[in-house]
């Protein structure tokens, strides 16, 4: 080997030894680091967050998506075919019982309204007549009961002949549509308006077996409309299942004073079947099990203690613990991943 050759080869191999020294350093620097850290642990603790316990109201409920509508809704049609005189509301009003919605003419051939209201208003008169003579003595008790027939069969012709000419609301509530228009022709049967009693709500929900065993008439119920929520009450349930649905139905009320409840749209209801106000819960992500049971972690004097618990009622994320966790304990809520009993923790907020 000639002499440059050897002066090539010296600065390489200090080059590599340079670069193996700082290597291991570097991978000691990162154990070490490793280490630090393990230490760390061990020393301070694995950092927590706790909550403390306390009791807190807990309810679970049954959620069903369902139609409102009025306490109340009614489609009022012609009794008769014919033309539209005249249309008395229009949609939004409020009617009372007995209110003429929507008038048919008094000479339509298929309504002797004038026959009967002349008829009725002779026989009412010879009625009146007949029974002031009844109470003085003057006729007979036979004679007065054959006048009052006739009197009773005009009145009851004249009433079926006015509510065919004159269509009434059949209760208080609120015109919701009027399906046709003045000077409109129709038919018989033919659906007119109608009506919607609004100072209540009402919804049917359809629940399975297992669920209407838990409902029952008086729970309260709720739901949310545009952003606000309404209470009510169950006020009804079935108790046999209806064959085509293969399923309960329940029904609810939420009250209405301000009609700010509509009939017609899809809300969710939320059926309250248990409640207590003074429970201690735990987020469901927290509860872990291994062969003995369901546990949880809590902070004591500095250590993570392993709690076995018994769960009561369980809701959404939730759960109500009946047994294992007491008032005032410090229930580890971020940080139990890798916890064992008795490991070293530190609280951290």
């Amino acid at each position: 080997m000639n002499i440059e050759k050897k002066f090539m080869i010296i600065p390489l191999l200090v080059f590599f030894a340079a670069f193996s020294v700082l290597f291991v350093a570097c991978g000691s620097d990162e154990e070490e680091t490793s280490k630090s850290m393990q230490q760390i642990h061990a020393e301070d603790g694995i950092p927590v967050v706790v909550e403390q316990v306390q009791l807190k109201p807990f309810m679970m409920t049954l959620s069903f998506f369902s139609k409102l509508s009025g306490i109340k809704e009614a489609i009022e049609g012609a009794a008769v075919g014919g033309r539209i005189e005249k249309i008395n509301v229009k949609v939004g009003d409020y009617v009372k019982k007995g209110d003429v919605v929507m008038e048919f003419p008094k000479d339509a051939v298929a309504i002797q309204y004038e026959q009967a209201k002349s008829a009725f208003e002779i026989a009412e008169k010879n009625y009146n007549r007949m029974k002031a003579l009844l109470e003085a003595g003057e006729i007979s008790q036979a004679n007065f009961d054959g006048v009052e027939t006739q009197y009773l069969v005009a009145k009851r012709n004249f009433e079926t002949q006015k509510q065919m000419m004159f269509v009434e609301a059949p209760f208080d509530g609120v015109v919701t549509s009027i399906m046709i228009n003045e000077g409109d022709n129709v038919s018989g049967k033919a659906p007119l308006f109608s009506v919607v009693q609004m100072n209540k709500m009402r919804t049917r929900v359809w629940v399975t077996e297992d669920e209407i065993g838990l409902i029952k008439n008086g729970m309260d119920a709720f739901i949310e409309y545009q952003g606000k929520k309404y209470s009510g009450k169950v006020v009804e349930k079935s108790i046999a299942m209806d064959p085509m649905k293969q399923a309960y139905y329940v029904e609810a009320e939420f009250n209405n004073p301000n009609k700010e409840l509509k009939s017609g749209p899809t809300v969710d209801v939320q059926i309250v079947v248990y409640r207590n106000n003074e429970a201690v819960i735990v987020p469901r992500n927290l509860i872990k099990a291994d062969e003995k049971g369901q546990y949880i972690f809590v902070e004591k004097e500095g250590a993570a203690e392993k709690r076995y618990v018994t769960n009561g009622k369980g809701s959404g994320i939730e759960y109500e613990i009946s047994s294992g966790l007491n008032i005032g304990d410090n229930l580890i809520v971020k940080g139990s991943a890798n916890l064992v009993n008795g490991t070293k923790v530190k609280v951290t907020q």
